[in-house]
């Protein structure tokens, strides 16, 4: 039933330029969901979203945030001894839309030495960064995509302009 209702979901939002802050949390939310239950609960998530950040009029293009989240439970997550967690910090500044994706997972270096060759970039980054390239053109803005190696994990900063629908 989930997997149904995420692929309707994305089919409904596919064809739109931009999608409501929530409609796009929603189904990321189901996906999460769906994967931690094929994985056996392998990990969790935290959602966090700044108070001035209201979901419903906040706009965004679909599906910005999943392959992300996919990475993060692939290649960081499903590697790692024990379980993991992810968290998704969204908040506003300077009229940016900061959306922070952390997971606890095994991280890129280690990944680099597994089954992924070193000069591989997920093909979802790459449509990620030509979509926030057009969005920098049309717009005039400057978001972008940003990774971190953490400690224990990877962090994704994704900056998007902020846009609220009218």
């Amino acid at each position: 039933h989930k997997f149904a209702k995420v692929m309707r979901m994305i089919l409904e939002n596919s064809e739109k330029k931009s999608i409501p802050l929530a409609a796009g949390l929603h189904s990321m939310v189901f996906s999460l969901q769906l994967e931690s239950g094929r994985l056996n609960d392998k990990f969790s998530y935290t959602l966090k979203i700044a108070n001035d950040i209201d979901t419903e009029n906040t706009l965004v293009p679909p599906m910005i945030l999943q392959p992300f989240v996919e990475n993060s439970i692939w290649h960081g997550i499903a590697s790692k001894e024990g379980k993991g967690h992810i968290l998704i910090d969204i908040s506003k500044n300077n009229q940016m839309l900061h959306c922070i994706i952390d997971d606890d997972g095994v991280g890129r270096k280690k990944t680099e030495f597994m089954d992924t060759p070193k000069e591989h970039v997920s093909m979802g980054m790459k449509i990620t960064k030509a979509r926030i390239d057009i969005i920098n053109k049309t717009r005039s803005s400057e978001g972008n995509v940003e990774l971190f190696d953490l400690a224990k994990g990877m962090r994704v900063r994704l900056k998007l302009p902020f846009e609220l629908s009218v």
